[in-house]
């Protein structure tokens, strides 16, 4: 399992999506810290985004279709955070409407929605209760066979999961946990990419100074890859649901440093098995592990770092072969240059390298600015650069995008 992640960087566009994703953490944020029961709100943002279908130059498109496209986006928001004795319950919303000036098949209306229950009783029991989904448009060419599609691809993402925490005196602790993911598409030559799963794990914790959490766990996932295709030469002939199982043993680390800064770090023993063994997947054996770094330095500067090395599917980018290994990594970081603006820059990337001697490399970039009249109104104004390098020259691709949003919050 991967560090949590924010969200990819290097989906489609529109960059207002983006835009308001930030808004509502940071809407979150700042309704926590003056204890404000809730929120609500709305946004609009108009971004041009320059490589929609995120195609190679001179890759011809169907008639009709422009690939360089402006994008309105207006957002309802919706929020809660509430303490009920020693229970706190958060919910945060989204409701979105992407309207494109010149390619109009790609309207949609997308969402975002996610909760979390976190628990205790008087004794040393507690836990959290999460849930979230998701639906976007998906990200044009995602590569590793999938056919070019310039219609409109919903993505779904579903995530829903329990954690029981028992503390065993003061330095030791004892936590199991369920979790259930699916990822779905409405195009059919994404089916490779449509999967569940649902993981169980349980781990003891130590810490042997006040400032280190040390722990051991173990993870067992099932999951199914429903509808996979099935090709003779570049003719999809059906498809072949199949099955996985993944056993994983984690030693993690936590290292708290004052307050200011906090690193994870996790180094795991992973293998993965699928059924049948006759399908175009192959199983896998080996290391994989993730870091986390977290660092505020001063008051106005805050930075953050993850890596990940794992299978497609549970690494911080969505990467399109879930039979792969890949590295990826984010950055980000803030600066606030006044009370009311503050700046924020973002980098993530992702690589693999094929036993055949294929590779994909993908880069995302980010520079933003944000302007915060006061607590309930605000503009923010975003970059965005985005480019994979691959041995297949369909797959490669640069794009880039920018806009702003405004925002206003009533709490």
């Amino acid at each position: 399992m991967p560090i949590e992640p924010t969200r990819p960087l290097n989906r489609p566009a529109p960059l207002a999506l983006l835009l308001c994703a930030a808004a509502l953490s940071s809407a979150a944020h700042a309704q926590t810290d003056d204890a404000a029961p809730f929120y609500a709100g709305a946004s609009v943002g108009v971004t041009h985004v320059s490589n929609v279908y995120r195609v190679s130059a001179g890759v011809p498109l169907p008639s009709g279709t422009t690939n360089s496209d402006t994008v309105t986006t207006t957002a309802l928001l919706a929020g809660l955070d509430q303490r009920f004795g020693r229970q706190h319950f958060t919910l945060d919303g989204s409701l979105q409407n992407n309207r494109y000036a010149d390619n109009d098949s790609l309207n949609n209306s997308a969402y975002s929605l996610r909760g979390a229950l976190n628990w205790e009783t008087v004794g040393n029991l507690s836990g959290t209760l999460s849930a979230q989904t998701s639906r976007s448009l998906a990200q044009f060419n995602l590569g590793s066979g999938a056919e070019l599609v310039t219609d409109k691809n919903l993505e779904r993402n579903r995530e829903i999961g329990a954690v029981v925490r028992l503390g065993v005196g003061s330095r030791y602790s004892l936590e199991a946990g369920l979790n259930r993911r699916s990822r779905d598409f409405s195009a059919e030559p994404y089916d490779r990419f449509v999967y569940n799963q649902h993981t169980a794990s349980f781990g003891a914790y130590a810490k042997p100074g006040g400032n280190l959490r040390l722990g051991l766990v173990a993870r067992r996932t099932d999951g199914e890859y429903p509808r996979y295709p099935i090709y003779i030469g570049i003719f999809r002939v059906g498809s072949l649901p199949i099955d996985f199982q993944r056993d994983d043993v984690d030693l993690t680390a936590t290292w708290t440093t004052g307050g200011s800064s906090q690193l994870f770090t996790r180094v795991s023993t992973s293998r993965v098995r699928y059924d049948p063994a006759s399908n175009p997947l192959r199983d896998f054996h080996g290391t994989t592990g993730a870091v986390n770094w977290t660092w505020r330095p001063t008051g106005k500067i805050n930075l953050g770092l993850q890596v990940v090395r794992d299978t497609g599917q549970e690494t911080l980018i969505t990467t399109a072969d879930v039979n792969r290994v890949y590295t990826s990594w984010q950055f980000n970081g803030g600066y606030a240059l006044t009370g009311k603006l503050s700046l924020n820059a973002s980098a993530s990337g992702s690589r693999n390298r094929r036993d055949d001697g294929g590779f994909d490399n993908e880069r995302v970039q980010g520079v933003g600015l944000r302007w915060a009249y006061s607590r309930g109104l605000s503009l923010s104004c975003q970059y965005n650069h985005a480019s994979r390098d691959s041995n297949v020259l369909q797959y490669v691709y640069t794009a880039s995008s920018y806009g702003c949003t405004g925002q206003a919050l009533f709490f």
